[in-house]
């Protein structure tokens, strides 16, 4: 039988909702350089050569700087950053973020351009994508005997020990009898989960047999955080599938919330509630209140904040030291850090409203 209590060490640095805001915290020089990557055991001798290529255009350009002492540190502190690539397995895409105190390697679940941004502050835009992407949940596998509760902390699944979990049904258990004793069960599993839910109000993903998740949802009263469900597992998984199987879950759990902030979108534009273009969004979210944020994923566009911040210019020159290589990863993070929520886009989708459109808060 497999051991569900020992969860295996996260091979992959996927970030996290801490570590997002601990790079969109970061000020200074900051050295932000993002590729496509081949999953893998390594990185893979094609995509290590193109990091290393992105690494020599942020040296030319580090010899640009002013201040010599300075770039000599964030020069070596490069070199540190690509030592740890030699070491790391692949996901989708790979990050790599310098500055003075932070040199920090995430594996993405997502796709991104190519590219690298000098600026003061990181290019978290993919980032925010992978954390929305692989949010944290609860777990809940349950059969006729038992009911194992387990958390997803965005990096790995880990079981929640407590006096509700693991639970296990007393007496004899014959399949399809003695119904009564079956809900009494599933309600002391349901009054377990309440209480876990007290402590940290996350999204549920149910997992077991068809039977037990059925008679499971007809009786609680956490039908509200559910955010989905994988019917007919009878068996006891081990702990990497449970965790494919509630990421699968909840990335449909998230593109529906994702659609559902399109449609708060385009109401809002219905009845003249919302701003759009870079240029109208920056103004409207250094001087209000921002609620949502949608913007396309490859939309980026170097420019100048002028007017204290309140105001942004467009600029040709992204290698000026004055010019922020791409406001549009500013402005996601004005959004956040103001409480607001971010849905990145395909391409084209915001066509007609320049690409990035924006609903402030009553």
């Amino acid at each position: 039988m497999n051991d569900l209590l020992d969860p295996p060490r996260p091979t992959l640095s996927r970030p996290d909702s801490d570590d997002l805001e601990s790079l969109m915290s970061a000020r200074g020089l900051c050295i932000s350089i993002l590729i496509n990557t081949t999953p893998g055991p390594r990185l893979a001798e094609p995509d290590r050569q193109r990091l290393h290529a992105h690494a020599r255009d942020v040296l030319r350009r580090l010899e640009m700087e002013p201040d010599a002492e300075h770039a000599k540190l964030m020069t070596t502190r490069l070199h540190n950053g690509l030592d740890l690539t030699t070491r790391t397995p692949a996901d989708e895409a790979l990050a790599l973020f310098v500055n003075e105190t932070t040199v920090s390697l995430f594996h993405l679940p997502v796709g991104v351009e190519d590219r690298i941004v000098i600026d003061p502050t990181f290019a978290t835009r993919d980032v925010v994508r992978a954390v929305q992407s692989n949010p944290r949940f609860l777990l809940l596998h349950m059969d006729s005997r038992s009911a194992n509760l387990y958390r997803y902390n965005q990096k790995y699944l880990e079981p929640q020990r407590s006096p509700s979990f693991p639970a296990l049904r007393e007496g004899r258990v014959r399949a399809g009898q003695d119904p009564e004793a079956q809900r009494v069960f599933l309600r002391s599993v349901d009054v377990g989960l309440s209480r876990h839910l007290a402590q940290e109000n996350l999204p549920v993903v149910l997992v077991g047999g068809e039977r037990v998740v059925g008679d499971f949802l007809r009786l609680t009263r956490n039908g509200a955080r559910i955010a989905g469900m994988a019917r007919g597992i009878h068996s006891r998984p081990a702990l990497a599938e449970l965790e494919d199987v509630g990421r699968s879950v909840m990335k449909d759990h998230v593109d529906d919330l994702s659609a559902a902030a399109h449609d708060t979108l385009y109401a809002r534009l219905r009845v003249q509630r919302a701003v759009t273009g870079l240029l109208g969004c920056w103004h409207a979210a250094a001087t209000g209140k921002p609620e949502l944020l949608v913007v396309e994923q490859h939309f980026a566009m170097p420019g100048r904040m002028v007017a204290e911040g309140r105001y942004v210019e467009p600029s040709d020159d992204d290698e000026h030291p004055e010019v922020i290589d791409d406001v549009v990863d500013d402005l996601i993070e004005r959004v956040l850090q103001s409480g607001g929520f971010v849905s990145v886009v395909p391409d084209g989708t915001l066509r007609e409203h320049g690409r990035v459109a924006m609903t402030l808060a009553r």
